[in-house]
């Protein structure tokens, strides 16, 4: 009885050494992927992911994925990148969908770069309310939201496709929850 109770004290003094968790959602999370960024199930409160995704380790694997408009990102210095889609509610309207692509441009300067690039360009943008970082825009369009951000070497895109005045909430709390995530 003393040998169990020993060991259960050393196992409760030690544990918490050697605990790790693969939820940490925190702003210091370590980033091991561009995955790491994306949101993930109900991180957004109501929001899960689809299973429309991609994720691109170089150039081909971009051009797969998004061919016809990869030749942008490569000549801004594109690393990697993921895109993942998710759907929620906004207001009384069920399976809203919403689209987040993240590219890893290398540095930031060629994000930068990618962000002023007339090829990417909003033809009415204006700053959000509460920006992830300096370098944010929004856009309303006739059936979505569009945002778009830098922060260090990453480019992020996020499309939301509903047009009520709560979705251009939603965009931001998107944008934020991943801007808080990358250092």
């Amino acid at each position: 009885m003393v040998k169990r109770f020993h060991l259960y004290l050393i196992i409760v003094f030690f544990a918490p050494f050697f605990g790790c968790s693969k939820s940490d959602t925190s702003p210091n999370a370590v980033i091991v992927s561009i995955k790491d960024i994306l949101p993930r199930d109900n991180e957004i409160s109501g929001w899960v992911r689809t299973n429309r995704s991609w994720l691109a380790r170089n150039a081909d694997d971009l051009q797969r994925e998004i061919d016809g408009g990869f030749e942008i990102y490569v000549n801004h210095g594109f690393v990697e990148g993921a895109m993942q889609g998710y759907i929620g509610r906004i207001n009384d309207q069920t399976d809203v969908e919403c689209e987040v692509e993240i590219t890893d441009q290398h540095s930031s300067t060629e994000a930068q770069a990618l962000f002023d690039d007339p090829q990417k360009a909003f033809s009415n943008p204006y700053t959000p309310t509460n920006p992830p970082s300096p370098n944010a825009q929004i856009e309303k369009r006739i059936f979505s939201y569009e945002m778009k951000f830098t922060k260090g070497k990453y480019y992020v895109a996020i499309s939301l496709h509903n047009t009520d005045d709560k979705a251009e909430e939603v965009i931001g709390i998107f944008a934020n929850n991943i801007g808080n995530k990358i250092r």
